[in-house]
């Protein structure tokens, strides 16, 4: 009987571990925003100062995690990471001071997030795979769509029948429990016995780790031109995907529907969003990275200008699926081309970098697009400007072609 290569293992690990991590956070924040106000008398703009503290916190802990990750054992990261989230949900649970509440979020829940999976896990992929790192990367990222079908409803059933406290402790200690049982099947990279396989056909063995050698130095990434090409190129697309999903749901209301059909569009772009990735997970590593990258752009900037001039609801159902799809596809392509540009020794550095650009951007563009709406009306500069902005991260992203790959590892993958 043939082995199973232990790299699927890894990617069935990251499929859990973002799915519990995202979906006892993100997408289950808005769950606490109308008990927590209620019960400690603060205003939606405060309980949303709780969201914007931990993206900024993701953001400034980022690099440190990404080289961390790329120096010290993974599985050692993973366990301590996953204490300290525990103890994380389980003090806000407990916690009555807004400012402790306020520190949890911004620094520890951050640091807890990041070293237990959100980083991890894809560090531990581009580790594992070579030939198949796109279908690989697709497949683990599913996790962050399944959050939202699996887990943020679980999360709902306990906090009508239990409390938002008793809701956040309960999470804390089930979701530490599985997160430690994930830690334990972590193997940082494969070893002599690990062949990556594709078609059938076996294929060079996997990387280890004296192969992989030592991470880059931060100050020459910096230097090299094809980081800042990738990091502005997909900040300006995720930023801009960002904005228009907050979006759609104002702008079906202010075309006059109602608020079942505007939710709608956000569950369709959400199906969309888990297409995508199926999608790739077929087709990724067939396809050159860069070249797929500035379709999905270009597709994206295709999406804007139908939402400029469709104002019907099926046009709008319709660049939901699509915008959807692509937004689904991006990161995990975005994710497998960091990997073969840098090697995988120095992938979790590369992505600590590139998240603090995309967070700032990210951050301008949702305030850009609330802005332009308070002051003229209606979305149609935002869509214009979006349009403009998708085509520079195009240009970005197609000038990367121009730079030769570094020589980091000898076992960067040729899609590069």
């Amino acid at each position: 009987m043939k082995r199973v290569y232990y790299g699927w293992y890894v990617v069935a690990m990251s499929v859990l571990v973002l799915m519990l991590l995202i979906g006892t956070t993100f997408t289950a924040f808005g769950l606490f925003v109308v008990p927590v106000s209620t019960e400690l008398g603060l205003s939606r703009a405060d309980m949303n100062t709780a969201l914007i503290l931990l993206n900024i916190g993701n953001a400034a802990v980022a690099p440190f995690i990404g080289r961390m990750l790329d120096r010290f054992p993974v599985q050692r990261i993973m366990i301590v990471s996953a204490l300290l989230m525990g103890a994380c949900l389980v003090t806000l649970g407990l916690s009555r001071s807004l400012w402790l509440s306020a520190f949890v979020m911004a620094l520890p829940l951050a640091i807890a997030l990041t070293g237990s999976g959100t980083m991890t896990a894809t560090v531990l992929v581009a580790r594992w795979f070579t030939v198949q790192r796109g279908r690989a990367m697709a497949l683990a990222v599913i996790g962050m769509s399944l959050a939202g079908i699996i887990v943020t409803p679980a999360v709902g059933v306990l906090i009508q029948a239990e409390g938002w406290r008793t809701a956040l402790i309960t999470s804390g200690v089930v979701v530490t429990v599985l997160l430690l049982l994930a830690a334990l099947m972590v193997r940082d990279r494969p070893g002599p016995g690990d062949v990556e396989s594709a078609t059938g056909a076996p294929q060079p063995v996997a990387p280890t780790a004296q192969a992989l050698g030592e991470p880059e130095k931060v100050g020459a990434l910096l230097r090299m031109p094809q980081f800042w090409t990738i990091a502005l190129g997909a900040a300006f697309a995720m930023a801009i995907g960002q904005a228009l999903s907050i979006t759609l749901v104002p702008l079906a209301l202010g075309a006059g529907f109602t608020l079942v059909k505007a939710t709608g569009l956000v569950s369709a772009a959400a199906g969309g969003g888990i297409s995508g990735k199926l999608l790739l997970a077929v087709v990724a590593d067939r396809l050159d990275r860069v070249a797929l990258l500035v379709g999905i752009f270009l597709l994206l900037a295709a999406v804007n200008g139908a939402l400029l001039f469709s104002k019907g609801y099926f046009p709008m159902l319709g660049c939901a699926v699509v915008m959807g799809v692509m937004s689904g596809a991006l990161m995990p392509i975005f994710y497998a081309l960091l990997a073969d540009r840098f090697g995988p020794a120095s992938f979790g550095t590369v992505r600590g970098l590139m998240l603090p650009i995309v967070a700032v951007v990210s951050a301008m563009t949702v305030r850009f697009a609330g802005e332009v709406y308070d002051r003229t009306g209606d979305y149609d500069l935002m869509f214009c400007t979006f349009i403009v902005g998708l085509m520079l991260a195009s240009a970005f992203m197609f000038s990367t072609r121009f730079f030769r790959p570094p020589v980091l590892s000898p076992f960067r993958a040729a899609k590069a």
